[in-house]
């Protein structure tokens, strides 16, 4: 009976403990940080009444009797469940989201706590402390060396006076990243049209008439040469003044009716006789023609003029009735028909004309074979022993021309030539007006065509050029042509004026000299279709800006002055990227540096690099090791970085390195080292068919600055942002592990101590090791659920009640013992 007390009573006791760690887990429900206890029970020894027995024979085993003497307490249990953050603002309240322990330092060295509540805050000395002052440990930065320091042991968290300003510091390293396009385009310059007199080869359908204007032949067009019939015309090459053929050669026959009376002529083979009826030039059919006639009137003439046949009365009246046979001939003769008197002693006929027609690009390709042409169809149909011929000879006044020379009168055959035309089939005049220019050509005679021009090649001489519209340049043996220019702002080569003597030279030559002294390579400069085209380098640096060739001499130059104006037919583009940096001196002052890079060489990925200070006053700048501030910055040819090189001498420079030379007082700016890319990498400067563009711009120089303000990231480090704009890691709250965080202490203010079965704090960075990571402006909530608080101490409520019956009970069942005495 007393056992049963005595287990209630313990009963009692180690249920009141349970309640007293729900309650301080239930005041707790709010203290950041807070982990919940946990206490479990276990049974107290039990009392054996009789052991158990092991089966014997037949007899079965028998278990062991025991009665079991109360309960005690097992464990009381930290649990460390991930509480809720709750969200402040304030920069320094951290959480831990997940395992580990902040480490804060006590009065002592080696007194160190860790706790899971990071309500902290800087003290008036600069410590990161939390609420009862207890020093936040971790790293420190060097701020000497920029170098975070969390491999060596904890120490204080601190934003004491050094950390406040930052010191200026001096550039010394620079970096540039980004791409140059491989798109580049040069200046294209072209000139107007230059013209020179045309050669007898000069293909026909490329040749312009003295004014310029190309003619209006087409390939395969007809010409038509025509001059008036003459008396040694082969009738059967005759036209009317329609230009429609007589057609002797198929209707031969003529009737002539005089007073009545019908005579027919006939035309053929040759003349004959002027008694035969027959005829074959002009002259034959007027004499034929006469002898009728002299029938009426013996002194009567038929002559032959300007094309025309015409009848003379002079003794004796008569009367011409008609003409047939031959249509188109009887036409052309209508005008003969009539009465001749003393009123109308003569009548003339219509035009007759002797024409051959040739094809352009078939009979005649050029000037020299349409002269052979019209010499053959004019000197064996209207005036023997006539020459046409084109004159090459530039010495002779009359070169670039066609010359047509009648016989003189001497020579058998030779007539006076009249109606001379060359007409072209299709419509337009400009070949026409060119070819001949008087359609008269006395025996004995000249006339020659105008000027026929075609364009300028490189091997004309410069004193025969002419304008687009035929005129002169005015360049003669005494002229000399200069030539000035700019390309991207500078004398070319820096050799100012360049000249040419126009005599002797050609356009070939004046080419040359311009190439020379623009500095461009051979072929820059042509010539096509009498347009002198200039082509500079690629890229914006070689834009030319302009070009200006002038003469001087003893004549008048208004006209080539004003002539050899060029358009800008493409502007340089590409092939250039200018960017600066600022970079600072050991005072703190910011000098800005240019870095402009501009295409030198494309066949081998050639660019150069020249650097400028901004304040081209006060500053200057030199590249260390080398003459100059240019260098040349090689590209392999997959675009990645190749290497620097001495723009004089073609060295390799392994490391580039400039100085600036302040005149503030400041030190010299001296071995700045400067990185565009790694050799065969693309980490730096590249090539590539993309805009120009810098990704990159970095150097490692600042002004002074005060601390603006400072922030903490996941992993703990403590970020200051100065008012100079730089940003610098300060320090790094450390975070620790244990083995088993369950063996820890408590040891009040949310702090708990190491105890021999926690194991040695693993002090290390967060999120590394299995630590959780920061998050800062926020702190962690009490993990005390207040819910399974409740349901535990409705349990531990009934325990405790039912202990307390069992000692009502066995104190009732005594005094019913105690009753049987009475």
């Amino acid at each position: 009976m007393l056992r049963s007390l005595y287990s209630a009573v313990s009963g009692l006791s180690q249920h009141q403990k349970a309640m007293d760690v729900l309650g301080n887990n239930v005041s707790n429900v709010n203290t950041v940080g807070y982990k919940a206890s946990r206490l479990t029970f276990k049974d107290l020894m039990s009392q054996t009444v009789s052991i158990g027995k092991a089966p014997s024979g037949n007899i079965g085993g028998i278990n062991p009797l025991q009665i079991g003497l109360g309960t005690n307490v097992a464990s009381v249990d930290n649990i460390f469940l991930q509480g809720t953050f709750q969200t402040t603002g304030v920069t320094t309240d951290l959480a831990i989201d997940g395992k580990g322990f902040f480490v804060v330092r006590g009065e002592q060295q080696t007194e160190r706590y860790y706790t899971r509540a990071g309500n902290f805050s800087f003290d008036r000395q600069g410590y990161l402390v939390n609420p009862e002052g207890f020093r936040v440990q971790g790293w420190m930065t060097n701020l000497t060396t920029g170098q975070l320091l969390n491999n060596a042991d904890i120490t204080d968290i601190q934003m004491g006076p050094a950390q406040m300003t930052l010191a200026a510091k001096q550039t010394s390293k620079i970096s540039l990243a980004g791409n140059l396009d491989t798109k580049a385009e040069p200046t294209i310059l072209q000139y107007q049209p230059l013209l020179t007199t045309s050669n007898s080869s000069t293909p026909i359908t490329s040749i312009f008439n003295a004014n310029g204007l190309k003619l209006d032949l087409l390939d395969g067009e007809p010409v038509r040469i025509k001059a008036h019939a003459t008396a040694i015309t082969n009738m059967a090459g005759v036209y009317n003044s329609s230009d429609v053929s007589l057609g002797l050669d198929s209707a031969t026959t003529v009737n002539v009716v005089l007073n009545g009376t019908t005579y027919t002529l006939n035309y053929g083979a040759a003349d004959g006789t002027n008694d035969d009826n027959t005829f074959n030039t002009l002259q034959g059919f007027a004499d034929e023609l006469k002898r009728i006639i002299n029938i009426a009137d013996p002194d009567a003439t038929v002559t032959i003029s300007g094309g025309k046949l015409s009848i003379n009365r002079v003794s004796s009246d008569f009367t011409v009735n008609s003409f047939s046979g031959n249509p188109n001939f009887a036409a052309v003769l209508q005008n003969l028909v009539g009465t001749y008197s003393t009123i109308t002693p003569s009548r003339s006929s219509g035009e007759l004309f002797y024409e051959k027609i040739i094809t352009t690009g078939t009979d005649f390709n050029n000037l020299g074979e349409l002269a052979s042409q019209i010499s053959t169809a004019i000197s064996g149909n209207v005036s023997t022993g006539f020459l046409a011929s084109y004159v090459d000879n530039t010495s002779n006044p009359n070169v670039g021309r066609l010359v047509y020379t009648n016989s003189p009168a001497t020579t058998p055959g030779s007539n006076i030539i009249t109606g001379f035309s060359i007409d072209k089939a299709y419509s337009g005049t400009i070949f026409e007006s060119n070819v001949v220019t008087s359609n008269t050509i006395a025996q004995g005679a000249t006339s020659t065509s105008n000027k026929f021009l075609r364009y300028a090649e490189s091997t004309d001489l410069l004193t025969n050029l002419m304008t687009n519209s035929g005129q002169s340049l005015g360049l003669d043996s005494t002229s000399t042509i200069q030539m000035d220019a700019r390309i991207g702002g500078n004398i070319p080569h820096g050799d100012g004026v360049s000249t040419i003597s126009a005599s002797g030279n050609s356009i070939a030559d004046l080419i040359k000299k311009l190439e020379d002294y623009l500095g461009l390579d051979a072929g820059s400069i042509k010539i096509e279709n009498g347009m002198i085209s200039v082509t500079g380098e690629k890229g914006i640096k070689n834009q030319i800006d302009y070009i200006t060739l002038s003469a001087i001499g003893s004549g008048t130059y208004a006209t080539f002055n004003e002539y050899m104006k060029y358009q800008t037919i493409q502007n340089a583009s590409g092939g250039q990227l200018i960017t600066s940096q600022t970079i600072y001196d050991s005072q703190g002052n910011p000098h800005t540096v240019n870095y402009e890079f501009y295409l030198y060489n494309e066949a081998n990925n050639e660019w150069k690099l020249k650097l400028s200070p901004a304040d081209k006053i006060n500053d200057s700048i030199s590249i260390d090791g080398t003459t100059g501030d240019e260098v040349t910055v090689r590209f392999n040819p997959n675009g990645s970085f190749q290497g620097i090189y001495d723009a004089n001498n073609g060295n390799i420079i392994p490391n580039l390195k400039y100085t600036l030379s302040p005149s503030n007082g400041a030190d010299k700016i001296s071995g700045v080292e400067v990185f565009i890319g790694k050799p065969g990498e693309f980490d730096g400067m590249v090539l590539s068919a993309a805009p120009s563009t810098i990704t990159k711009s970095d150097q490692n120089g600042y002004q002074r600055g005060d601390l603006d303000k400072i922030s903490i990231n996941d992993v703990g480090e403590i970020v200051g942002s100065y008012s100079n704009g730089e940003i610098k890691v300060l320090g790094q709250i450390a975070i620790a592990i244990f083995t088993n965080q369950e063996g820890l202490s408590r040891v009040g203010s949310s702090l708990f101590s190491e105890t021999p079965n926690s194991g040695l704090a693993a002090i290390g960075v967060a999120g590394a090791g299995g630590r959780g990571v920061i998050q800062s402006g926020a702190v962690e909530n009490s993990n005390v659920d207040i819910a399974q608080e409740f349901v535990t101490m409705i349990t531990v409520q009934r325990g405790y009640q039912t202990n307390s019956r069992v000692i009502t009970t066995s104190d009732e069942m005594l005094q019913e013992l105690l009753n049987l005495k009475r």
